[in-house]
């Protein structure tokens, strides 16, 4: 009988430590979502100059969005701000936002500024679809790994695998600055599975990129893709004295008309309105 109570007695206090671990887990996963959540949003309050690295990269290239690599300067003002991203342009105040683009020779304006302020935000870093933590921590296993004394690695994996694999169908990891609360780099990895012919599945079989990312499911042959889309902060200040560099008359004017047109210099691009 007294071995029986022990027994009970044993189980008891190990569901008990199991609860309180778990707890603990849960409290800890809530506590890196927060700051993830916080790290990756409270950078972008104006003013805000912001210097960011926009890369693309793939394992296994099927188009040619799969690559490539933009540098991006931000201005971002209470008043106006101002974009070069690429060989693009965007500028944006109060009421109106003009884009221009070198490539096409090309300059469109809106009157309505706010679809420009989305897309604008999209282009300053990671955008997640959902910012409640529940939620985010429903969508994602969370962990935190202390890279060193000042860098902190945040990783987020979906808790939805690859069809038949151990693979998370998407990976985010964000690497900060423990001091100044700032993010050094975010990427975010897609998984999908792309069939192939048995042919290319042998010849990628003895890579060493392509271990653990090829399958035989019932019959078939299957790559994993591996899409990253990355972003590196090489500057982020927050300035008080902070000016935009190119103010809209410098590539647009009022005619004699009431009308706008390409200032000079930008006399031979093409203007329209949205």
């Amino acid at each position: 009988m007294k071995k029986y109570i022990a027994k009970i007695s044993f189980l008891g206090l190990f569901a008990l430590q199991a609860s309180v671990n778990s707890n603990a887990q849960q409290k800890d996963s809530v506590a890196n979502m927060r700051t993830f959540v916080q790290i990756c949003n409270a950078y972008k309050q104006a003013p805000l100059y912001l210097n960011l690295q926009y890369t693309v990269t793939s394992n296994f290239i099927t188009n040619p969005g799969d690559s490539s690599s933009t540098q991006g300067e931000f201005y971002i003002t209470e008043q106006n701000s101002y974009i070069k991203f690429g060989e693009l342009e965007q500028m944006v105040n109060d009421s109106m936002a003009l884009l221009v683009s070198e490539k096409l020779q090309r300059m469109i304006l809106y009157r309505n500024a706010a679809p420009v302020i989305i897309q604008m935000k999209a282009m300053m870093g990671m955008q997640m679809p959902d910012s409640s933590i529940k939620n985010l921590c429903d969508k994602y296993r969370v962990s935190s790994v202390n890279l060193s004394g000042k860098a902190e690695n945040i990783i987020l994996e979906n808790r939805n695998y690859l069809y038949n694999t151990s693979l998370p169908k998407e990976t985010i990891e964000l690497q900060y600055d423990k001091k100044n609360r700032l993010p050094k780099k975010v990427i975010a990895t897609q998984r999908s599975l792309i069939s192939i012919q048995q042919v290319d599945y042998e010849k990628l079989i003895n890579q060493k990129d392509f271990e653990g990312k090829l399958f035989i499911i019932e019959e078939n042959y299957y790559v994993v893709k591996e899409k990253a889309t990355s972003y590196t902060y090489n500057k982020v200040t927050h300035e008080a004295s902070l000016k935009v560099p190119v103010r809209f008359e410098e590539r647009i004017m009022k005619s004699d008309e009431g009308k706008y047109v390409p200032a000079k210099a930008y006399e031979h691009y093409v203007l329209s309105e949205e």
